[in-house]
C-alpha cells in the first residue's frame, strides 16, 4: 500500500511539472550595480530640465513600468541585476523607454547599446533605438546582468537630447520548455495511472 501511495505522488508531481513547465517567468531588474554606472552629460544651462521628473534618480529604472524613468545622461551607462537570477541562452529582454509626446517627440533621437554582463565580462548584443516606446531582444548567450551605454551622439550627431536615452523598465522573460517536453511527462503520468488501475483490476 505504501509502494502504491508512492507511486500515485510521483504521478501527481509529474503533472505539476508538466503544467508548470510550459510557463514562462519573468523578473524585472531589482538592483543598480554601482561600480558599472555612471551618468553621463546633461547638454542644457538648465539645471531644472536635467533634474525634471527626477530623471537622474536611478532607482527609477528598478521594477515594473510605471511611467517614472531614469535618463543615462549622455555617454552614461547603466548596470542592472535581477536578484540572484542568472539567465541561460535564449532569454528575452524587454526595454521600456520614455520620451514625451512618443518617441523622438521634438527631434529628441536616443540610442542605447544593449550588453549582457556575466561574471563580469560584457558581451555586446544590440543598439536599440528610441523609435519604439518597447523593445524585446533575444539574448543569445548567458547572462547575470544587463548593462546600458547611452549612444544617443554616435548615432545622432543633430539630435536635440540633452540627457540620453530614458530607462523606464528593464525586464528578462526566460523562455518556457517546449510543449513536447511537458506533454511527455503528461503522457509518463497518464500511463502510470493506468498501469496503477491494471494492477488494482488483477487483485
Amino acid at each position: 500500500m505504501k509502494f502504491r501511495k508512492h507511486r500515485i505522488a510521483a504521478i501527481a508531481a509529474a503533472f505539476v511539472m508538466a503544467a508548470g513547465a510550459s510557463q514562462a517567468a519573468t523578473y524585472t531588474a531589482s538592483n543598480v550595480v554601482a561600480e558599472g554606472t555612471s551618468y553621463g552629460t546633461c547638454a542644457t544651462y538648465s539645471l531644472a530640465a536635467c533634474d525634471a521628473n527626477q530623471r537622474r534618480v536611478v532607482g527609477n529604472a528598478l521594477g515594473e513600468t510605471d511611467g517614472r524613468f531614469y535618463s543615462l545622461g549622455l555617454g552614461g551607462r547603466l548596470t542592472l541585476g535581477f536578484g540572484a537570477a542568472m539567465f541561460g541562452p535564449g532569454a528575452l529582454l524587454t526595454l521600456e523607454e520614455v520620451t514625451f509626446g512618443g518617441p523622438q517627440a521634438g527631434g529628441h533621437r536616443e540610442a542605447v547599446d544593449v550588453y549582457s554582463v556575466l561574471g563580469g565580462v560584457a558581451t555586446f548584443v544590440q543598439t536599440v533605438y528610441n523609435t519604439a516606446a518597447v523593445t524585446s531582444l533575444r539574448i543569445a548567450n548567458s547572462f547575470d546582468h544587463i548593462q546600458l551605454v547611452d549612444a544617443t551622439l554616435r548615432e545622432y550627431a543633430g539630435t536635440r537630447s540633452y540627457d540620453g536615452f530614458d530607462v523606464d523598465s528593464v525586464k528578462v522573460t526566460i523562455a518556457p520548455v517546449p510543449v513536447p517536453a511537458a506533454g511527455a511527462l503528461m503522457l509518463a503520468g497518464l500511463g502510470g495511472l493506468a498501469m496503477l488501475r491494471r494492477r488494482k483490476a488483477a487483485v
